[in-house]
């Protein structure tokens, strides 16, 4: 199977984010599928991006509630931003080998 991992550590070629809770020594991850999807077309590309963003957010908590507020804190914002950064890098290396072969 086809995947990738969104992590709030470091895999490898894992998707990665810090832990969205300060002082949390836990780690989740997350696979995300990308077979099926052509990564040579943009709509590939969309439907994948599509899938992180997702995947992020809920490994990050993105969605989960604080008690007296809809915003969300900077660790979470953080943590989502950072593992759209390594997943845009992890599809870029993806895209390198198969122009390659691989």
């Amino acid at each position: 199977m086809k995947t990738l991992a969104i992590a709030t550590a470091a895999l490898g070629l894992a998707f990665t984010a810090s832990p969205a809770l300060a002082g949390s020594n836990e780690y989740q991850s997350m696979d995300v599928s990308y077979a099926g999807l052509d990564l040579s077309t943009i709509e590939g590309q969309r439907l994948l991006e599509q899938r992180v963003e997702i995947a992020a957010r809920k490994v990050c908590g993105y969605d989960d509630r604080q008690v007296g507020t809809l915003i969300r804190s900077k660790d979470v914002r953080d943590c989502v931003a950072n593992a759209r950064a390594s997943a845009r890098q992890d599809v870029a290396t993806i895209l390198q080998e198969r122009q390659r072969g691989g």
